[in-house]
């Protein structure tokens, strides 16, 4: 069975192959396809600025290839994209044509041009996030000031947070006329599968677990190796991701450990280091300096930038618990890497959270504008300490199912042929 992937960007692998791409990190996209290529004949495709032709370039069991977009902003709506897509599909001739995620509009260009080749009944698409949902939170409760307010950054690149909203309500416009048009579509949460029904109510919905990165399969956390009071925050650079919460909870925290830290994935702006850093600042990130230096929690928090998979392991692993805050989710990775370790877990009930973990048997569940609370849970397991792991054990067995490598294959090429 021959297979067409469409990616929004390579996986890391491309590059090699390529060899004018980007290094891109992304996550269950990576596993998956190693697995999967021992399956099936696999084609991984994805927009590309870089290249003006088609470009095709054989990988380990796997053919890339780079599909010209002629606009370099892949948020923005490429006319050409369609007729490239065409081509493609003519070349490679694929049994199943299997897009990865709503949230960029060649997923429009994608289905018509399977209409166009008669190929709607073989093209499904995968729902990650969806965008135009998460347009709505995209705020996350922040004051409305700040929604409005604009720094240097900001006016140079012409918007701010208000804007950066109204650009996902725009790619939310494509995103919403692509799922009436697919016939076929992959979720794995009661949340995607009530909005994909609500957009279209006739279509043919298919569950399937994702596959998470492999450190993550391979290690454990106890209490023992980790740092006690240390709280690890996956990302937080888009105000619906919550870091604010986290900061208004951590001043609680503080009060009762005054040696707690935060460890976030995100580059230090509370204390940039030359003029060119101060004015990278958008508005957002001005709004986390205010509020971290208004409740003098400078010393309590650390910026760690980008990590790759290795690095982002260890944060779990050192870790005494693990937080997401998010205003909106889908089924979050981040979430499920921490329970697959066996790190501890505080998360906001949001999205598709209820379909991964159980409150108060497998983590802390808690509601997303309620930072009071997050305060209360971490607490909760700064005072367990090692019985935390009769908690934790249970996460990583639900973990276990819910990210099972053989079954989660099995079950896509099990959709892949139903579809053809």
């Amino acid at each position: 069975m021959k297979v067409l992937w469409i990616c929004n960007v390579p996986i890391p692998e491309a590059k090699d192959v390529m060899g004018d791409e980007v290094e891109v990190r992304v996550s269950w996209l990576v596993g998956i396809s190693k697995a999967l290529r021992k399956k099936v004949d696999l084609y991984i495709g994805y927009p590309s600025f870089a290249h003006k032709e088609i470009a095709v370039g054989k990988g380990d069991q796997v053919t890339f290839v780079a599909i010209p977009r002629k606009t370099k902003d892949g948020t923005k709506f490429d006319p050409s994209m369609e007729e490239e897509l065409v081509k493609v599909y003519g070349q490679i001739n694929p049994d199943v044509i299997h897009v990865f995620g709503t949230e960029f509009p060649h997923s429009l260009s994608v289905i018509h041009a399977s209409k166009k080749t008669n190929r709607q009944d073989h093209t499904v698409v995968s729902i990650q996030g969806l965008i135009s949902m998460i347009a709505r939170h995209y705020t996350g409760g922040i004051p409305e000031w700040v929604t409005h307010f604009y720094t240097i950054r900001d006016i140079i690149r012409h918007t701010n947070i208000r804007g950066a909203q109204k650009e996902f309500e725009k790619r939310g416009k494509y995103e919403i006329e692509a799922l009436s048009e697919y016939r076929h579509v992959i979720g794995r949460t009661d949340w995607d599968k009530a909005c994909v029904k609500m957009y279209h109510p006739d279509i043919q919905y298919h569950f399937n677990n994702e596959i998470l990165r492999t450190s993550f399969y391979e290690n454990d956390w106890t209490y023992e190796n980790c740092t006690p009071h240390r709280i690890f925050l996956s990302q937080g650079g888009f105000p619906y991701k919550g870091f604010h919460r986290m900061i208004e909870a951590l001043e609680i925290i503080k009060r009762k450990y005054p040696d707690v830290s935060l460890y976030i994935t995100e580059r230090d702006y509370v204390n940039p280091t030359g003029i060119k850093e101060r004015l990278r600042l958008n508005s957002y990130q001005y709004y986390i300096r205010k509020l971290i230096r208004k409740k003098h929690l400078e010393e309590n928090i650390h910026f760690l930038g980008t990590l790759n998979e290795g690095e982002m392991c260890r944060q779990y692993l050192m870790a005494n618990v693990f937080v997401q805050p998010s205003a909106i989710e889908n089924s979050p990775n981040s979430l499920g890497e921490a329970m697959l370790l066996g790190t501890p877990v505080v998360v906001s009930d949001v999205g598709g959270v209820k379909n991964m973990i159980t409150h108060g048997e497998e983590g802390f569940v808690y509601q997303h504008d309620a930072s009071y609370m997050i305060a209360y849970y971490v607490e909760q397991y700064f005072e367990m300490k090692d019985k935390a792991k009769d908690m934790t054990d249970r996460a990583k067995a639900h973990a276990k199912q819910i990210f099972d490598i053989e079954k989660n294959i099995d079950d896509l090429v099990a959709i892949y042929e139903e579809i053809c």
